[in-house]
């Protein structure tokens, strides 16, 4: 959709979602895609522990890295010339014990999502394989 605030992204907890800015290039469809992904399903407010909240800096730090990790781990995208200034805005001032949090949560994420694509592209090309098969009958 047109977003009108710069945002390339946004998640929209309480509509549970996702919009991204239209006219982008694919590569950043899909990073922005994978950050907001990110958002829906580790930010959310059903999610949120009440001990440990996090601020929208944290959000934002851990979104990005997630997206980064996955588009990398996948070689989906390669968005290290915007993620990286993107990350030192919103990661300037935390401590080191803010960034370890952080560092484990995406860590954990990436693994999730990395897995759940593969499994999910698996099934696909299995799918496909099946078709070509049926076809040739």
């Amino acid at each position: 959709e047109d977003i009108e605030s710069g945002a390339k992204g946004y998640y929209h907890d309480g509509e549970k979602r996702i919009a991204i800015k239209s006219g982008m290039s694919q590569a950043q469809t899909i990073k922005t895609l994978l950050h907001e992904v990110s958002h829906a399903t580790y930010h959310t407010r059903d999610k949120a522990d009440p001990e440990r909240p996090i601020d929208r800096r944290h959000k934002e730090t851990e979104a990005e890295s997630i997206a980064f990790c996955v588009g990398s781990a996948l070689s989906i995208v390669d968005s290290g010339d915007y993620t990286f200034p993107y990350l030192a805005s919103w990661a300037s001032g935390k401590d080191t014990k803010e960034l370890k949090d952080s560092l484990e949560r995406i860590r954990s994420a990436s693994d999730e999502m990395i897995t759940a694509i593969d499994h999910s592209l698996q099934k696909q090309a299995n799918r496909e394989k099946q078709k070509s098969r049926d076809e040739g009958r």
